[in-house]
């Protein structure tokens, strides 16, 4: 489900060091982060396939990931829509001509860790990437007010230049001086209300800009998946969210013009998918607060209006209903900012290699298709039916797969696994000793064309 964050890396005697703490919570790994589903736990029957990771609201609550390298893969499709702004400023036509392709890193795992970025970042380029997402850390960037230590995100854009990277970089959650009750999970402590005058964030944001925009800093992620509440947002609302994504938003313009901002994943489901959610996993609960949490963002205009690229989390939803659940966020961003055009970058799309979790019933009633069983087989073919799906969709710029290491280090779940350590299991395009799998090929294959 949507996924993770990395810390900042710094570059010590050759290697990559990740300072600070982990940005994003374990339920942020799974790859289902939109799902509108929660459960706490797994049964043994989970183990033989029922894993449904907050399934329709959090869709694909993954973090803003570790590290997303993005592939450039031409995708052409047809439609007429209004131009719209593409990434890095580009003005795209009614049908662009191109999707870019990624993948996310996710360097807290153990078995990437310090020493092995290069060498994740080396599989990643090898299948034929041009970019890269990272999730910083605000902490370690300002630890103490108004004091900023921006050598990590240097080092990060010298690696990324070195590679011929672009560099997608999330925000992370505040410094604990700056946060709510002191939880980093909660709303900085002068950004919680709609109102509230957000110096912190809007000194950092202008900091962060003005310092890295120069170096080759394009893009930046407000906050991942705020519909989490309970991990992402805690103790506050929508509404403050939206305030907080419109300081992010004007800070980072007045710093950089040309700078593209991106919310955190969050999706907008029509009723018709809450019902269809509801019956394919009715044994999980319903997320009737994430839901609303959600409708409550696509319907205000600080929010809609804040954003250069909308961001989405379709998780493991697959070929059928991630293209309907992305349909159903252009329709309501568009309706909430009067008509305006938003490129789309699904930034999460995630699926098992692990047999046993692919025999879920609720894969079973959503994918249909026994393809998508087998294994890596299973994966793969997954990954090529759900990218090309989605790059139908005219307003699709770009689409990245989590992840590509596998976090889990055993080839199956252990018995009485609980959900946090189910979070992504199986989900890499290569196993945690760095062997690729058939879904790698298959990323490799698209990309290529």
């Amino acid at each position: 489900m949507a996924h993770q964050l990395l810390r900042d890396p710094d570059v010590v005697g050759g290697r990559v060091d990740l300072r600070g703490e982990p940005e994003t919570q374990p339920s942020e790994r799974l790859h289902n982060p939109q799902r509108l589903i929660t459960i706490s736990t797994y049964s043994e029957s989970t183990l033989l396939g029922v894993r449904p990771d907050l399934r329709w609201i959090r869709c694909c609550a993954a973090p803003v990931l570790a590290g997303a390298i993005l592939v450039g893969c031409a995708a052409t499709s047809s439609g007429s829509a209004a131009a719209t702004t593409a990434p890095h400023g580009a003005t795209r036509a009614s049908a662009h001509s191109s999707t870019v392709f990624g993948i996310d890193v996710d360097t807290s795992d153990a078995d990437i860790g310090p020493t092995h970025v290069r060498k994740v970042l080396s599989m990643v380029k090898q299948a034929g990437a041009t970019e890269v997402r990272f999730g910083g850390n605000w902490n370690s960037a300002e630890p103490l007010p108004g004091v900023y230590n921006f050598s990590a995100i240097d080092r990060l854009l010298s690696l990324t230049r070195a590679d011929h990277l672009t560099l997608l970089f999330g925000l992370g959650h505040e410094p604990r001086w700056d946060a709510t009750n002191g939880n980093p999970n909660a709303p900085p402590e002068d950004c919680n209300s709609p109102t509230a005058a957000c110096t912190s964030v809007s000194d950092y944001v202008t900091a962060l800009v003005r310092h890295a925009a120069p170096e080759g800093l394009h893009y930046i992620i407000s906050r991942n998946e705020p519909e989490d509440f309970n991990k992402n947002w805690v103790g506050s609302d929508p509404n403050t969210f939206a305030h907080f994504q419109q300081v992010v938003y004007r800070a980072a313009h007045d710093a950089d013009p040309s700078i593209k901002v991106l919310n955190g994943g969050t999706v907008a489901l029509s009723p018709s998918l809450v019902a269809l959610g509801k019956s394919l996993a009715p044994e999980a609960p319903y997320g009737q607060k994430a839901a609303a949490f959600a409708s409550a963002l696509y319907a205000n205009p600080a929010y809609c209006d804040s954003l250069d690229v909308l961001d989405l989390h379709v998780g493991d939803h697959g070929p059928v209903y991630s293209p309907r659940i992305v349909d159903a966020s252009e329709k309501a961003i568009e309706v909430c900012d009067g008509g305006r055009h938003v490129p789309v970058w699904v930034t999460e799309v995630g699926y098992p290699s692990i047999a046993s979790l692919q025999r879920s019933p609720v894969y079973e009633k959503e994918l249909v298709e026994d393809k998508y069983q087998g294994g890596q087989s299973g994966q793969a073919n997954f990954l090529t039916d759900t990218f090309a799906a989605l790059a139908k969709d005219h307003n699709v710029v770009g689409i990245n797969w989590t992840f590509m290491i596998d976090p889990n280090t055993t080839p199956a779940p252990p018995p009485g696994a609980t959900y946090d350590q189910l979070l992504g299991f199986g989900d890499g395009l290569a196993t945690s000793s760095y062997t690729a799998k058939a879904a790698y090929t298959a990323f490799k294959n698209i990309a290529e064309r």
